[in-house]
């Protein structure tokens, strides 16, 4: 069951931004449209008891994301903007053998130290700032590794200055790639809830470009001293491999591999089902990784970008941190060796959400939305049944996608070894795993974590996720383990992907409120590392402390808070009304959007209080707080203060 509701929004001339009004119809509609959509599933949650199936075809992403809300934007960069940037030259790459330290993922690059920029005085010292006419202030450094095919910076963080921008460019003729501070603030923060070491959870790696060099430029506002920026560049990861070269190591010279490795181009059947199906770039210890994993639906169709692959992929937050996923990574036309036009590339990372070594299962939620066009993978939480004719699409060695046919033939456990995995068979009852035999085509290392599909009644369900394959992949015997869907979902996933799913309240963070007594403004993050800039930059700013609790990651029956910043009065507005967030961008040009803050629920329940809003009428700005008692004292007390009533619910610190 779904509906749709169209709202059409009439601002008059006399219209103040967020008037209650609107805010008040805004909310409305966000919960009425999030209820009905909580509300559906039918008799789902009796079928869900002993097992359930989740179609695939219930939910496609058809649109685009607005691009004024993206924080990971690629721009043309001209070369002349870091035409004389300084270059830190490291010495000629030598790689070691054995090639990966992961057993399973196929590894692409290795770690390298750059004892120039590891510490912040020395990475500052190279930079060369010029100011525009704008006053915003601007340096960029370079990094060069010798036969590199590619780079990846990694940006230790000490302060980053809200507001700043960071760009990355190649070496390669290709679109930069410009990021929000907000991004590596949320990221960090990310890392620390996580438990994350305080080096590694402030270590924040950039997008990976192509070329043997990559720039770096970082900008300021007009009114940031150039002192509020500390960070450096201790490491970066040299690529020796890029997605191209992976078509000539498959060998497809070889008869048996021609027919073993089966273009997914080729197959325009399973068109719809590969859309859910991505390749994976991501950074953990010294090196980097190719991997495969998928898009899943939940029962509520709501969205959320979950994404299954192999816990022997990602199994910590630092490494989905780094995340990067490669959409429509498949060849131009059948049997062609040219990358379709349509590839889309997403960074920004995802939360982990949960790992288990038992059936080698990683689950994530991407930070960043997938592109237009991707299909959610539907999946069948009941026990497999051999023999069953079944379905793996994944990237062999990171190349074009790939399509293999074959049968799942029996159950079995596994246990890491030195040499890799040790299988044996075992009855369903206690086997972690399933066992394929493949007719079609097979697995390779960046296969790992690909989706198996299984087909009933004309539609293809996930039942599990790619855990190791035998070593010689293209000979007459070719067989895959992957760990069981159907156990995982009733361990943890059900949690995210059922019926029922919420959000565990014991993953809230503080959110911190400062005023400003100049202004009468006040400031809210729930960013240690923005807390411990404002309070080590802008004195003026009194340091109020943990106000409430919220989510800093998207989950089940939340909404994203969005923050804007005003430019004429350096006040910042939020607003968990989507309509309201846009109704901002159409009309107040001078409100600078700087995307979803923390994440708290629209409707009352789960423990959650309700957010009391005021407006200010002389100065413009407003005040939050969760504590009624405060909102009673502004309302008795300060009649300056216009009561705006609940905006939406978080939690008591």
């Amino acid at each position: 069951m779904r509906k749709d509701y169209q709202v059409t929004w009439e601002a008059a001339s006399s219209l103040r931004l967020s008037p209650r009004l609107l805010r008040t119809a805004a909310y409305l509609v966000h919960a009425l449209v999030l209820g009905s959509i909580l509300g559906c599933g039918g008799d789902g949650d009796a079928q869900a008891q002993g097992g359930a199936f989740k179609e695939s075809s219930s939910f496609t992403k058809t649109a685009s994301t607005d691009p004024r809300l993206e924080q990971i934007r690629e721009i043309m960069q001209p070369k002349s903007a870091v035409a004389n940037s300084p270059v830190v030259l490291l010495d000629a790459f030598e790689r070691s053998e054995p090639a990966s330290a992961k057993e399973g993922a196929l590894q692409i690059g290795s770690a390298r130290d750059v004892d120039a920029t590891r510490q912040p005085q020395d990475f500052h010292s190279r930079l060369s700032w010029q100011v525009g006419v704008d006053g915003k202030q601007t340096a960029s450094i370079s990094f060069e590794s010798p036969a590199a095919q590619g780079l990846r910076l990694g940006l230790q963080i000490l302060m980053l200055p809200m507001r700043s921008v960071l760009r990355v460019s190649g070496s390669q003729e290709e679109p930069a790639v410009e990021i929000d501070s907000s991004v590596p603030a949320q990221t960090v923060q990310n890392n620390l809830n996580a438990g994350v070491p305080e080096k590694d959870a402030r270590r924040y790696w950039l997008p990976t470009m192509r070329g043997a060099r990559t720039t770096l430029e970082i900008e300021l506002p007009a009114d940031m001293p150039r002192s509020a920026l500390v960070v450096s560049v201790p490491q970066l990861v040299h690529l020796w491999t890029l997605p191209e070269q992976a078509e000539q190591e498959l060998d497809l010279t070889k008869a048996v591999a021609a027919s073993c490795h089966r273009d997914a181009t080729c197959s325009p059947d399973f068109d719809a089902t590969a859309r859910s199906v991505a390749r994976m770039i991501y950074v953990e210890g010294a090196g980097a990784y190719y991997c495969t994993g998928t898009l899943m639906a939940d029962w509520n169709d709501t969205g959320t970008p979950y994404f299954m692959t192999a816990a022997h992929c990602i199994s910590t937050q630092a490494a989905a941190s780094t995340l990067e996923t490669a959409w429509f990574y498949r060849s131009a036309s059948c049997g062609s060796t040219s990358v379709d036009s349509k590839a889309r590339y997403v960074r920004g990372g995802a939360a982990l959400l949960y790992a288990s070594a038992a059936t080698d299962t990683s689950f994530l939620r991407l930070s960043s939305a997938p592109p237009a066009g991707v299909v959610f993978a539907g999946w069948d939480a009941n026990t497999a049944r051999p023999p069953t004719p079944v379905t793996g699409i994944h990237h062999p060695r990171g190349g074009l996608q790939k399509i293999s046919t074959g049968t799942l033939n029996s159950f079995f456990n596994c246990t890491q070894v030195s040499l890799g995995l040790s299988c044996t068979a075992s009855p369903a009852s206690t086997a972690k795993f399933l066992q394929v035999r493949w007719t079609n085509g097979a697995t390779e290392p960046g296969s790992s974590g690909s989706p198996l599909f299984s087909e009933t009644n004309g539609n293809r369900y996930v039942i599990g996720q790619l855990s190791s394959g035998s070593v010689n992949t293209c000979g007459a015997t070719r067989n895959s383990q992957y760990g069981r869907f159907d156990l995982a979902y009733q361990a943890a996933l059900k949690q995210w992907l059922g019926p029922s799913s919420t959000t565990p309240t014991e993953n809230l963070t503080s959110v911190f409120r400062f005023f400003n007594p100049r202004t009468g403004a006040h400031f809210y993050t729930n960013s240690v590392l923005e807390r411990d800039f404002v309070i080590s930059t802008y004195p003026v700013f009194n340091y109020e402390g943990p106000k409430f609790k919220a989510f800093s990651q998207a989950g089940p029956g939340l909404a994203p808070v969005y923050r804007f910043f005003n430019v004429q009065t350096g006040a910042h507005f939020y607003s968990i009304s989507p309509a309201e967030r846009d109704f901002v961008l159409e009309t107040y040009p001078q409100f600078q959007y700087e995307g979803p803050t923390w994440y708290a629920q629209p409707q009352a329940g789960n423990g959650a209080d309700q957010m009391y809003r005021f407006f200010h009428l002389k100065n413009g700005v407003h005040f939050y707080t969760l504590i009624k008692a405060e909102a009673d004292f502004v309302r008795a007390t300060y009649p300056d203060w216009q009561y705006e009533g609940g905006v939406y619910y978080a939690w008591p610190n």
